[in-house]
């Protein structure tokens, strides 16, 4: 008796990635990828079941939210659909470590530019040198950009968010008084020093100075200002 062939369509879950940076573009979008992914699926006569995102997380990583539940999603026969090699790894260790929980739940990775799987040899050895160039492009970019830090700091420019009291100069990025907020802090230590709690000072300069940075002064923002040295 002949053994009647199954019409089910295999189950496809989609892993996308993207983690913004100043040179990425938007083709690499986790919608772009998703919408890649889905006509890659609909071609092959997958049955796509999950999408699994993961945002602002790095490729080096192998404990990511969206990962973590796409890989608890994959049955035996299933597949793991990703866009491109790099969007689900950019470090050897966690790309084979990946590798190996797929293979053990059973299932498999492709991806959707059509690059080569690891079912062959020669696929795996293609999947091995993508994920070493992965795993160089993102040293490179990391050497490049704290290479880019060190040199604003050298030039006296400031980093990241200016403190209460101060603002960054758009022109020569330093930062210069901000005198409305420095008026406030004269507030805050003349009444500190008259034994006034810092959450009755918060609400005195908020009713008097308004905001501070779109939000109520605070009992906790009026102490870190008071631990300061200026």
């Amino acid at each position: 008796m002949l053994r009647e062939e199954s019409t089910m369509s295999k189950q496809a879950n989609i892993y996308v990635r993207f983690s913004p940076r100043p040179d990425a573009d938007d083709s690499k979008s986790n919608e772009k990828q998703e919408e890649r992914c889905r006509d890659y699926c609909a071609r092959k006569g997958y049955e796509v079941v999950g999408v699994f995102p993961d945002r602002d997380i790095s490729g080096k990583k192998l404990d990511r939210p969206g990962l973590n539940a796409a890989l608890a999603a994959l049955r035996s026969g299933s597949v793991l659909v990703v866009d491109h090699s790099d969007r689900l790894a950019r470090d050897m260790l966690v790309c084979l470590t990946i590798r190996y929980k797929v293979q053990k739940a059973g299932a498999e990775i492709e991806y959707a530019d059509g690059s080569p799987t690891h079912t062959t040899p020669e696929g795996e050895l293609f999947q091995n040198i993508l994920a070493s160039f992965a795993q160089y492009e993102r040293a490179r970019f990391a050497r490049r950009t704290k290479a880019g830090l060190a040199k604003k700091k050298a030039n006296g420019e400031w980093l990241g968010r200016p403190p209460i009291g101060w603002q960054i100069d758009k022109v020569a990025k330093k930062l210069v008084r901000n005198e409305h907020e420095q008026l406030a802090i004269t507030q805050i230590r003349s009444l500190a020093s008259g034994g006034v709690p810092t959450e009755e000072i918060a609400l005195h300069l908020t009713e008097q100075f308004g905001l501070c940075r779109g939000k109520p002064w605070s009992g906790r923002t009026i102490r870190k200002i008071l631990a300061r040295k200026s």
